[in-house]
């Protein structure tokens, strides 16, 4: 089988403020939810109800929650933020001066948010509103998870949520939410990077061994070029528009977890015919990489990818280690038949389940069993 040559099912349109509203009861509870979350995994959201729409997505609202009960939630998470922001606005100079790990702090957030989406109308210009809510925000985040602090790269997760957001409180809130799903990127010994550069080998090897071979062949079978992809879902490849685009989709978890590895085989996918015929060695593949920044088309992607986990999920006897990848559950065994129709010799009876795995054919090839 032909890694991208699955099957593709078309895109929708995004979904409207009507259509939203038909998704809540009369107290604003959200119903028939996974449908919602399919029809916005299709196309999307329109601009107009990201703001309400990305609080349920990223579990800042629970979806079963009124709207009574969410203006208490956030009546109390507002009173929560303004006392941790109090928190670093009333530490002195002094103070200051004495907490090395604040001053860090202070200083890669200054770095950052002057050189973050500065482009963009929302951040661009000197003395704007934007970039003070920006430092704002990541500066109480060091005082909400002060063992995490402020690492290079949480700059580029927050600007778009704030840009949606226009609203400090509730950007901080959706923040928190995201960095949940991504905290581990983020820490000092990258665990989670680790994880998910293996998940992904393990993915690509079992998609396309023949280019898995060639990428180890120039040492690049760690995967190590899509360290940026990963680390920031996409941010600095796509542009700001499509960022949201992604973004909303992924936070639906359709068609299943890890859909954003699956992403990153789809572009490889798109880029290997190049790689391999112009014989890329490790830097060569790291310079084209970088290269497709702002160039990628997130339709084609996202079908793509979403075509690539049907053909994985189609997949015979697919091996264990992926369905763990991409959070399926692997198929139950055949029940045992009803006690009477049993065999009555004991040897038959006691090798029945091992020649039931010794015979199984796996359906894509024992080579991708890790």
């Amino acid at each position: 089988w032909t890694l991208g040559c699955g099957p593709r099912s078309p895109g929708g349109t995004p979904v409207s403020s009507e259509e939203w509203s038909r998704h809540q009861d009369a107290e604003g509870r959200m119903i028939n939810v996974p449908l919602l979350k399919q029809i916005i995994f299709k196309g999307g959201l329109c601009h107009a109800k990201r703001k309400e729409a990305w609080k349920f997505l990223l579990g800042f609202f629970p979806w079963e929650s009124t709207v009574e009960e969410r203006k208490v939630l956030h009546r109390a998470k507002t009173d929560e933020y303004f006392r941790m922001k109090l928190q670093w606005k009333s530490v002195s100079e002094q103070q200051e001066g004495r907490n090395s790990k604040l001053r860090d702090c202070r200083s890669l957030i200054e770095k950052d948010v002057n050189r973050t989406d500065r482009t963009n109308r929302f951040y661009e210009g000197l003395d704007n509103p934007g970039l003070v809510l920006l430092h704002d925000i990541l500066m109480t985040y060091c005082m909400y998870d002060f063992d995490l602090g402020y690492v290079q790269g949480m700059s580029d997760l927050l600007s778009p949520v704030l840009y949606v957001m226009e609203n400090e409180v509730d950007a901080f809130w959706c923040f928190v939410s995201f960095m949940d799903q991504m905290h581990q990127n983020f820490e000092e010994q990258m665990q989670g990077m680790k994880t998910q550069l293996i998940q992904l080998s393990t993915l690509l090897r079992l998609l396309d061994l023949s280019f898995w071979n060639y990428l180890e062949a120039q040492d690049s079978g760690y995967l190590y070029f899509c360290f940026r992809w990963l680390l920031i879902r996409f941010k600095r490849e796509l542009s700001f528009q499509d960022v949201l685009r992604l973004w909303e989709v992924m936070w639906t978890g359709l068609p299943c977890q890890n859909f954003h590895l699956l992403l990153c085989c789809a572009i490889l996918d798109s880029e290997k015919q190049k790689i391999m015929e112009e014989n890329y060695g490790f830097n060569e593949i790291l310079k084209h990489i970088n290269e497709l920044s702002m160039k990628l088309e997130i339709e084609e992607i996202l079908q793509k990818a979403e075509g690539i986990g049907l053909q994985i999920k189609s997949c015979k006897d697919l091996p264990a280690s992926i369905s763990s990848i991409l959070g399926w559950d692997p198929p139950a065994p055949p029940p045992a038949p009803p006690p009477a129709l049993r065999t009555p010799q004991r040897g038959a009876a006691c090798s029945s389940p091992l020649s039931r795995d010794s015979s199984a054919q796996n359906g894509c090839s024992p080579a991708f069993i890790s």
